[in-house]
């Protein structure tokens, strides 16, 4: 049986586990609401955000919805005290946080507050922030070497807001097979998911795979805008066009999940049908795709479309209302677009540029 899935007993035997999440941002907040859903009577869930105000909110929301475990969730407002201000040690700390500085950041931090309040045990810091290889495997060469007992796992997602909200997420770890992942790390990741997907024994497998998905992501999403937009100069009936290509060759996650076109598939309350609010905004498929191209490079790997992809979302998110919005939004913006000789103007800015 797991040690760090065994931290206490009660007195009628049952099973015990102490959870801390850090990062409540739109992805975040849905993984930690999922934990805090199927807490068991003596489970403890500590959460934090460097925005107070997240932090709050997430703590009001979830605990509307689940009063009877209120006592089980604890807001830290700073980092240490996952250490110094919990009940007991934790078994398990995920983290969901923007770049890989961040996430040097907030581990480094555990890593002092450990060091400095030696504990008994072990415990696990999963990463499920998108960050670039490098600089995870250096957070867990830091943990290997200042914590040998514990570990920090590379533990990205795949499925987006609309999955951590259902929490259908697919988790890439840095595990050769299945029986290398523990139970006790099965089940809280089921607990925010549906998929868990062993990459390879080699710390950063689990950022390699998600990188790789990202880089198809923001290749095929361009192109889906691009195939949208030339059936739309071609007069078709858009709706229409949309169901065939989903049972066709063409068919991509870009193209049905998350279609461009308002109004093709109601029932699922697609970003296209919102303005292309929420979703998977352009910035963060702009960040993983310059993440992908860049550690390709160190991987002595050419990415043949790569650069060129890396260009147009680059120049997309110049635009605030580009950036800000669902990455379908580029179908709208290559209709703003027209080209002049070797150059391209935006018809919505009349700006000029080339790629």
């Amino acid at each position: 049986m797991s040690l760090r899935f065994v931290r206490a007993f009660s007195s009628a035997n049952v099973l015990r586990a102490n959870y801390g999440f850090i990062g409540l941002g739109q992805m975040g907040q849905h993984m930690a609401r999922h934990i805090y859903a199927q807490l068991e009577p003596l489970d403890k869930l500590y959460v934090y955000d460097t925005v107070p105000e997240a932090t709050k909110a997430f703590v009001e929301n979830v605990t509307s919805q689940k009063p009877e475990a209120k006592s089980q969730l604890t807001a830290l407002d700073l980092i240490p005290k996952f250490v110094t201000g919990v009940d007991s040690q934790l078994d398990f700390i995920v983290s969901m946080v923007p770049e890989g500085k961040h996430v040097k950041g907030v581990v480094s931090e555990l890593v002092e507050a450990y060091k400095a309040n030696p504990q008994n045990a072990a415990t696990t810091f999963l990463d499920s922030s998108t960050i670039d290889i490098p600089t995870s495997v250096e957070v867990h060469e830091l943990v290997k070497k200042e914590l040998p007992s514990f570990d920090f796992i590379d533990t990205p997602v795949s499925g987006g807001v609309a999955g951590a909200r259902k929490g259908t997420l697919s988790f890439m770890l840095s595990r050769a097979e299945h029986s290398d992942v523990s139970p006790d790390l099965v089940k809280l990741l089921n607990f925010m998911g549906s998929n868990i997907f062993p990459c390879g024994s080699r710390h950063g497998a689990g950022l390699a795979a998600k990188l790789s998905n990202n880089y198809l992501l923001a290749v095929t999403n361009l192109a889906v805008a691009d195939s949208f937009q030339l059936a739309k100069a071609f007069d078709l009936n858009l709706q229409h066009y949309a169901k065939l290509v989903a049972v066709s060759t063409g068919k991509s996650w870009a193209s049905v999940d998350n279609c461009p076109i308002p109004g093709v598939y109601p029932e699922n309350s697609l970003p296209a049908d919102v303005g292309y609010q929420g979703g998977f905004i352009t910035k963060l498929t702009k960040k993983d795709l310059v993440l992908a191209t860049d550690c390709a490079q160190q991987y002595d790997r050419a990415l043949f479309l790569g650069d060129i992809s890396k260009k147009w979302y680059l120049k997309a998110c110049e635009r605030e209302d580009l950036g800000t919005r669902d990455l379908a939004v580029l179908y709208e913006w290559l209709g703003e677009l027209r080209k002049e000789g070797g150059e391209y103007v935006d018809n919505k800015t009349s700006e000029k540029f080339d790629i």
